[in-house]
Order: structure tokens, then sequence, then C-alpha cells
């Protein structure tokens, strides 16, 4: 009899350890795979189900279609993404909104610092509860703990500095206003521009480089693994005060919401992990793939902005059921569960996207992150997802939606229940060929030269305080492998 073994997810190692933390699952008990319940018609029993935070969209929202002239930069990590967010925190004059997941890298800080310290400057942030970065890989020299981030702003700055922490739904906290994450990257400047990304402010999202523009070093040597170790990102910098103006309304009324529900986020022990020695990198790694620079236009743009829980899951429906000739898909992963516990805004994406992988008319490819876990892949290929048209990326975090080389989305939604509908998020759909076709060529230079066939052979293994580092593996912080 043919046998196939795959190692077992984080999330299913974690769910037979009587000390799992609560955040990844019910720990104790036997585990059923979401495709084996899927084809008993059986419920996963392993793990919790997906929540919704007590957030609630204004009324009436503030999220239109904009239509108008605007300078905008897009471009992409590891290459070109912190040379464009320099240049852009560089420019404050008066003052900077943020809204961000995590914020650990030191030249980043020192960027933030030296652009709202002088003068009457003001920084508003609100931030995720803060994840301490590795002590090793390319994060080993982020800022360590929240203390490093907010102290010198706060002493710098004192009143003109404005922070809160974003609040989540548990046990403790059921008004907490998101499922589970505040996920989003995005910064206002001045009132006027903004930049928005899949990247957040770590080392491993913006690697301090200078590739393009007048400030490229062509004498700077390269970290060490640029750029397989660093991640793929999207990020797009506008100048519209149109479009500047709704992310900064919607990071306010997060900040206010948040405040008033203000306290010290808990701290918690994520576990560490035992991970391959070597990054798995396809054998075509290299040899034709080439650094994009920034695309920039000056023009008439339409684009329309994106939040969730807001108007995500209906516009990106949208936008998937429009696909004629072709479509690209690049995010993390799809993170189906399978188990009847499913939100219907995830359901109806995904079968909208399975409808036009089906499609003979339609081109549809797929490129996931290496770690995305067998057992999500046979959920979506039992559905009919061809296994031909998906491709697995070492480091692959931007998401990223691509139709007919016409109409593009970056933003920082990953697709999980929570992702899609009950966390916070932001993205743009671009609906300009030269955007598409700058973005396209990104991808196909990916499929082509950056992804392999199959996800990473070996998954990371949950590691306990006592056990000792097996062969071929080295222990490293959970942030050091889960971005998010």
């Amino acid at each position: 009899m043919p046998v196939s073994v795959t190692d077992a997810t984080v999330e299913e190692q974690l769910a037979q350890m009587d000390t799992a933390p609560v955040a990844f699952g019910t720990p104790g008990g036997a585990t059923v795979s979401p495709l084996e319940a899927m084809l008993r018609d059986e419920v996963v029993i392993a793990f919790a189900p997906p929540k919704r935070g007590t957030y609630e969209p204004q009324d009436p929202p503030n999220l239109p279609l904009v239509q108008e002239e605007m300078g905008l930069t897009v471009c992409v990590s590891p290459e070109a993404g912190w040379s464009e967010l320099e240049t852009f925190l560089g420019a404050t004059r008066k003052r900077l909104t943020v809204a961000m997941y995590q914020f650990t890298a030191p030249h980043v800080f020192k960027a933030v610092e030296d652009a709202v310290t002088p003068g009457h400057r003001t920084f508003e942030l609100v931030l995720h509860p803060f994840v301490e970065p590795p002590t090793a890989g390319v994060k080993a020299h982020d800022l360590k703990t929240k203390t490093e981030v907010l102290k010198p702003l706060d002493n710098e700055m004192t009143d003109r500095f404005d922070h809160t922490w974003a609040t989540f739904k548990t046990t403790k906290r059921p008004d907490g206003l998101w499922a589970s994450s505040y996920h989003i990257k995005v910064a206002v400047r001045d009132g006027n521009a903004g930049w928005l990304s899949s990247g957040n402010w770590q080392s491993s999202n913006q690697p301090n480089v200078h590739l393009f523009g007048d400030d490229a070093d062509p004498d700077q040597p390269l970290p060490d693994g640029f750029p397989g170790e660093y991640n793929r990102e999207y990020h797009a910098i506008f100048e519209s005060e149109t479009l500047a103006s709704i992310y900064e309304q919607y990071i306010r009324r997060d900040f206010e919401l948040c405040a008033a529900q203000a306290e010290e986020p808990a701290e918690f022990a994520a576990p560490d992990l035992f991970v391959p020695e070597a990054v798995e990198l396809p054998e075509a790694f290299g040899e034709g793939g080439q650094f994009f620079p920034p695309l920039r236009v000056d023009r008439v743009v339409k684009v329309q902005p994106l939040l969730t829980p807001d108007n995500y899951a209906e516009n990106v429906l949208k936008l998937i059921k429009s696909a004629k000739t072709s479509l690209r898909f690049q995010n993390q992963y799809i993170n189906l569960r399978g188990d009847g516990e499913d939100f219907p805004e995830l359901l109806a994406l995904v079968d909208a996207l399975k409808e036009k992988a089906q499609d003979p008319d339609v081109e549809v490819r797929f490129i996931f992150r290496n770690l995305m876990t067998e057992d999500k892949l046979d959920l979506l290929t039992a559905q009919g997802f061809p296994s031909d048209a998906i491709r697995f990326q070492e480091g692959c975090h931007n998401k990223t939606i691509i139709v007919d080389d016409k109409t593009a989305m970056v933003g920082s939604h990953n697709w999980s229940n929570e992702c899609v509908a009950a966390n916070r998020d932001a993205s743009l759909i671009f609906f300009d060929p030269e955007i598409a076709e700058y973005l396209a060529g990104v991808f196909d230079d990916d499929w082509q030269f950056r992804a392999n066939d199959k996800p990473a052979k070996k998954q990371p293994r949950v590691a306990r305080p006592d056990d000792p580092t097996p062969p071929g593996f080295r222990r490293v912080p959970f942030s050091a492998v889960f971005d998010d």
C-alpha cells in the first residue's frame, strides 16, 4: 500500500501538548485533520472556532471609489521597499498617523524618530500588542521590548506623541474590538500622503538596503541571505489628500475606540520552534530572477480603498468574479478549516476563486508561502483547485490579486476567516493596467525563479524548554518563523 508521510503542523503539535498556549488552540486530546473531517462530514474538535470582535463599521462608511490625479509609487521588497519608505517618512513636516502590526526595525525607528521629533510635529500610533522579535536571524538586531520603541518617543515628544494598544476579543476581554489581530500597515503623512503595505516595520519586511534611486549605493554589501531570507512585500505610496484623509480618519477612529478600552497588553510567551538549518530554495533561484525598480506615475488613477471588517470581502469578491482571461493570486495561505465553522465571507471568496480556477478560459496561478501546510493544501485540491497551478515561495508575505493584467490589489489581508472578516487590515485595488502589468511582472519572476512546486518538506517542530535540538535543525523563537 503506498504511504505518504508529512510533518504535523505547529497547530497540530500544540494541540497534543498539555502546556499548549490557549491562543494556539485547545490543548490535549486527539485531533482529526481538516481533510479527514471534510470527507467524513465530521467536526474538528482540536481548535477553537473563529471569532469576531465587537468592532462596528462606521455609519455611513467613508470608503468611496477614488478617481483623481495623484502621485503614486508602487514598489516591492526586499529590493526597494525600505528606500521608498525612508523617503516617505523623511518628508514629514506636520504629523504622522500610523496603524501598525509590528514596529521593531532599528533603522525604521530611527527614520520615524527623525521625522517626528523636530519642532511641533505630532505622532499618533495605534499598535498591535508587542511580540518580542528573535535573537537570531534577519531580525536578530531588532528592538526587543516595547520600552525600546515607546519610551524614547515619550521622552523626546512628551505631549506630541499619542499611543494606544489595539484590543482583541478573548475570554478575559469579551469587548475586544478585533478578533485576534490589528494586522494593518498604514502610515499617513501630513494629511495629504500615505503609505500602505503588506510589510511590517521589521527587518525581515523592510531590509536596510538601497538598490535604486538617488540614494542607491552600488558598493553596499547586501545582507547575508539576501534576498532568500527576506520577505516578498508589495507597497504603495500615494500623494492624494482624498485617500490620505480616508485612512487618517479611520486610524483616528480606531485610536479613540482602542483608547476607551486602554490597558497594558498581557505578556504572551510563544513556544520556541525547531526549524531546518537550510532554507529550501528552488533550483532556478538566482539564475535569472531580477530586482524591480519602483514604478512611479503622476496622473489620474482609479483606486478602491479597503478595510476589514468594513468593505474587503464584497469588493474582492467582485474583483475575482471580474476575471476574464487571467488571475494571479499570491498570499501566505488560504486557511480553510473545513469543519463547518468557516465564515461565509471566506467561503464565498474561495468558491469564486475555485470557479475561476476551473474555468478553461481563465489562466489562474497561485503562489503561497513555503510554510503552507499539506492539510490546508489538501482542502484546496480536494475541492478542485489544480495542483499544477500552485507553487510555494520562501518568504512570500505579500497579499496580491492581479486580474486580466488590468486590475491589481495590494495590502495586508491574509486569507483566513478572521483576516478577511474580523481583524483590522487594509488594502487597495488599483483599476490601472500599468500598475497591474508591473506587479504581474514581479509575480511572473517569482513564479519562474523563486517558487517551488512543493511546500517545504520539513515543517517547524515545537520545542519544549528542555528538548535537545534535533540533527539538521536549529532552535528559534516563534516570531522568527511566523510574521503574522
